[in-house]
């Protein structure tokens, strides 16, 4: 019983973790793709 918590609280653990991972690299990411919108722009003018 304790041991099926116990794996049950570190899988739920390992999700969020990888929630907030994926949730930063997907920041980072648009982040990116602004910053080279802005370089674009400037290169046309």
């Amino acid at each position: 019983m304790n041991y099926i918590l116990i794996c049950v609280v570190i899988f739920f653990i390992i999700l969020i973790t990888m929630q907030y991972s994926l949730n930063r690299i997907i920041i980072l990411l648009k982040e990116i793709k602004d910053i080279l919108r802005t370089l674009q722009a400037r290169d046309k003018l």
